[in-house]
């Protein structure tokens, strides 16, 4: 797999005829379309439902979704994992290199990624890259410790930030595709135990 918006020998093939009112002309959807190329339209789509429910203070998103987890100047920033936790955004869609002749599917992620600016793109990446972690832990495949001794660079939002940009009240425990989790006076995260375990504990 490749990102679409990092320069490849493959990108090399896409014309240079990508714009805007391109990506909008591109995103009706006809019948010859593929199944993958019918995905990638519908996740550019600015309907896509919020991840986080700040009334119940929760975020959840299952392999397939298309979730809503904000938006850069005005664009959507929708975002899906498959089964095997591939990530695409609305701003960086991944598509199977492959040689021969370019595809639809090449075609429109390549006119997704030269949508956006350089500065847009880096501040989408901030909120990606951040989600794209707590999502890793919600679902046991980073462990909490390992989660907070990672270095996210200063471009990375911090996972207060994006909570909270998200509608998150971060002063109490939040939960993330259904596991339980709180953030410390320094921001670190913490899973909740379950009332059982505490119980046990006691």
């Amino acid at each position: 797999m490749l990102k679409i918006n990092s320069l490849s020998s493959r990108q090399s093939l896409v014309p240079n005829m990508i714009n805007k009112s391109n990506l909008d002309n591109n995103f009706e959807v006809e019948s010859q379309d593929s199944s993958e190329l019918l995905k990638m339209k519908q996740l550019v789509y600015s309907d896509a439902p919020k991840a986080a429910n700040s009334q119940t203070n929760s975020i959840n998103i299952k392999p397939g979704e298309i979730k809503n987890i904000g938006n850069i100047e005005g664009y959507p920033l929708n975002i899906s994992f498959d089964a095997n936790g591939m990530m695409s955004t609305s701003f960086s869609i991944p598509i199977h290199s492959s040689v021969g002749a370019v595809t639809p599917e090449d075609m429109f992620a390549a006119n997704v990624a030269s949508s956006y600016t350089p500065a847009q793109i880096n501040k989408a990446n901030s909120i990606v890259s951040r989600f794209q972690l707590l999502n890793s832990v919600a679902n046991g495949t980073m462990s909490v410790n390992q989660y907070n001794s990672t270095d996210f660079g200063q471009n990375t939002m911090s996972t207060s930030e994006l909570l909270t940009s998200l509608g998150i009240d971060v002063s109490k425990s939040f939960s993330f595709n259904g596991k339980s989790f709180y953030l410390d006076n320094q921001g670190n995260l913490h899973a909740s135990l379950p009332a059982s375990q505490l119980n046990a504990i006691q």
